[in-house]
């Protein structure tokens, strides 16, 4: 499911950034320029004869269109729909395919593609703005990028005869490192090449450029599209801090491989791997017809998406954190039923027992007014709604989810999985909050205090002020002698004027605003299944 994420930003349309509609061709030596600024800036270097390949807009939209049919057939991208459809991250009625498509076509800045190290951008007449030209630059970082580390390798992107390809999580990890590395680049290019006027009329140009696609999408799918930019480059500042460019230089030898590390940048610096997680293939148990459709991973992200909608941030994330591993299955039949299986590993029993009771509570929001409470099967607590069956059960650091359309693979999932387990606490997630904020109370008595005994000694030592320092009035100071009329005004003023610190050099220096916020290309849905085939970066 991930993967058409990574498709869309791969093709790099720069719909959320307040991009260019064109990026206009200029000239040759604009883009040399360009070009040479960003080496240095990046510190890589690479043959600067790049190829660039110029196209109307009509032109680089069928390319990108040609280019997402071939890696994202229409079989997988109904697998993807699906189980978003079941996760609750979009609405059923959403045709997932046709959003994209509008995704991609409502903006389109331009693109650098690995398979044939070439730009793709739009011939347009006159010279580039500013905008182009920072679009450009981020571009050329992933030229250098791939000229340097190689993009077309896993985890950044797998061979079609790959025996075993990467997992949807860390493909979407490693995008975030190769988007993040990017964004730190064009923004030194910005402030390095770029006067402040120019920056300042950056918001000017992308105030005529609509988003409204996008602005549309379900948090999921615009989460993830933003992802890769907005935490990818909180991980590579992170990387960034330690060494500098050569830090990100050394992580392409080693990406990062879950989310969870690009929220949690310290894991990644300590080597925290996700667990191993191994489910049965029960297809050859529910009967003629089903078929294991989609065999994948979700990670800290989509556990965070899943419970966003319905929990307050702090507590979505708190319900997230913790995430050691997963593995997913989806299964179908020809009659059109599903079922999807979930397990997940967890860093500890206390942080399995938060996303037990996290789960209830989202099963019983999302389904509110329809959800019923069957008769538990062992350890597994059991609803069912309208449309689902759902059933939930924690063994120890492990929990187990099962949701079907139809009951009967219900019954062959708890048996391949095992009616046995813990208690679950209903009400972990919440007494976590609230002793965090009872440690909280138990400390306030004291700030008052603090504050009270503060205000009482500040009236103390005014009231001892005013009795040591106060002074009978002086009688009136008697002016000089002087020619100087009935009134006297000291040197250097009129009455009642007062000395101030001079501005030298006339107005006042004004720092540098800070260069607009970048809005990524929007990418695919991550954790969720993506149609396998296209992992790479835009």
């Amino acid at each position: 499911m991930r993967k058409i994420f990574t498709a869309v930003i791969l093709v790099l349309v720069i719909l959320a950034m307040s991009l260019s509609l064109a990026l206009a061709q200029g000239n040759q030596a604009e883009v040399n320029e360009v070009f040479t600024e960003t080496e240095e800036v990046r510190g890589l270097q690479a043959d600067p004869n790049i190829k660039v390949n110029y196209m109307n807009q009509e032109q680089l939209e069928q390319r990108m269109l040609e280019d997402f049919a071939k890696d994202n057939p229409e079989e997988e991208i109904q697998d993807a729909q699906d189980i978003m459809v079941m996760l609750g991250f979009i609405e059923p009625d959403l045709d997932l395919k046709e959003f994209y498509i509008a995704l991609l076509t409502e903006q389109i800045a331009g693109f650098y593609d690995p398979e044939d190290n070439s730009l793709y951008l739009i011939s347009e007449d006159g010279s580039m703005g500013v905008m182009d030209q920072y679009t450009l630059s981020h571009e050329l970082v992933h030229y250098l990028q791939d000229e340097n580390f190689d993009l077309m390798r896993p985890p950044f992107d797998d061979p079609e005869d790959a025996a075993v390809e990467t997992d949807d999580d860390a493909s979407f990890a490693a995008t975030a490192l190769v988007e993040g590395d990017a964004m730190i680049a064009s923004e030194d290019w910005l402030m390095e090449y770029v006067d402040l006027e120019d920056t300042m009329n950056m918001e000017l140009e992308g105030e005529d450029y609509s988003t409204e696609v996008l602005d549309s999408a379900p948090d999921y799918i615009r989460d993830g599209l933003l992802f890769p930019y907005m935490e990818g480059t909180d991980f590579a500042r992170y990387v960034y801090d330690k060494d500098g460019f050569d830090a990100i230089d050394a992580a392409y030898s080693e990406p990062p491989s879950t989310t969870e590390q690009i929220y949690h940048p310290e894991k990644y610096a300590k080597g925290e791997e996700a667990v191993e997680v191994e489910l049965p293939d029960i297809s050859s148990k529910l009967g003629n017809g089903w078929e294991l459709d989609y065999d994948n991973v979700l990670g800290e992200f989509d556990v965070y998406e899943l419970f966003k909608p319905y929990f307050k941030d702090d507590d979505a994330k708190a319900a997230a954190a913790g995430w050691g591993g997963n593995r997913y299955h989806y299964y179908s039949n020809s009659d059109g039923d599903k079922l999807l299986v979930q397990e997940y590993a967890w860093d500890s029993e206390k942080d399995a027992q938060e996303f037990a009771s996290a789960y209830v509570k989202y099963v019983e929001d999302r389904f509110e007014g329809e959800i019923k409470s069957e008769s538990p099967i062992g350890a597994w607590m059991i609803w069912s709604t309208d449309d689902y069956t759902l059933g939930l059960k924690r063994d120890g650091v492990n929990t187990y989810l099962v949701q079907t359309t139809v009951d009967e693979p219900l019954d062959v999932a708890i048996a391949a999985l095992g009616e046995e387990g813990d208690a679950i606490d209903e009400g972990a997630l919440e007494a976590e909050e609230k002793k965090d904020s009872g440690e909280e109370t138990d400390l306030s008595w004291l700030v008052m205090g603090l504050v009270v005994g503060l205000l009482a000694l500040g009236i103390i030592l005014v009231i001892v002020m005013f009795v040591l320092f106060r002074r009978p009035p002086a009688p009136p100071a008697q002016p000089p002698t002087g020619t100087y009329g009935p009134y006297y005004y000291p040197p250097g003023g009129g009455s009642g004027s007062v000395a101030g610190p001079q501005q030298v050099g006339g107005a006042p220096s004004a720092s540098p605003p800070a260069p607009p916020v970048y809005q990524p290309p929007p990418p695919p849905p991550s954790q969720v299944p993506p149609p396998p085939g296209t992992e790479g970066d835009s």
